[in-house]
């Protein structure tokens, strides 16, 4: 199974596939995409798109695509790249293999116990 990109979104730029930054080597913002098994239903990944003089920190690359020049094309080759690199027999295994490269909605989610 292969994830695909359902849809995707920025609050911080809309429409984010319009967006050109002032400077393509100074950019750093999240992102979301829905990512699922096939085109009818997805999880909520968010990542962060950033060029290297943004980062700070030893967790600042966490969950991050870094760039060193931004473009929207480079952006969507470098989610395809990891959707290549997440594949397997159900959704469970893929999306706990796409929550290394971005943060998954359901990351540490434990089910209700009762009371």
């Amino acid at each position: 199974m292969k994830p695909i990109i359902i849809s995707y979104d920025s609050t911080d730029h809309d429409p984010i596939d319009k967006w050109v930054p002032d400077d393509v080597f100074d950019v750093d913002f999240w992102m979301n995409f829905t990512i699922g098994p096939d085109s009818e239903a997805g999880d909520n990944f968010q990542v962060r798109i950033v060029t290297p003089n943004n980062l700070h920190g030893k967790d600042s690359a966490k969950h991050a695509i870094i760039l060193n020049e931004y473009s929207w094309p480079k952006v969507i080759a470098e989610v395809e790249s990891i959707l290549e690199q997440c594949q397997g027999i159900n959704w469970a295994g893929v999306s706990g293999q796409l929550s290394q490269f971005m943060h998954w909605e359901y990351e540490n989610y434990q089910p209700y116990k009762g009371a």
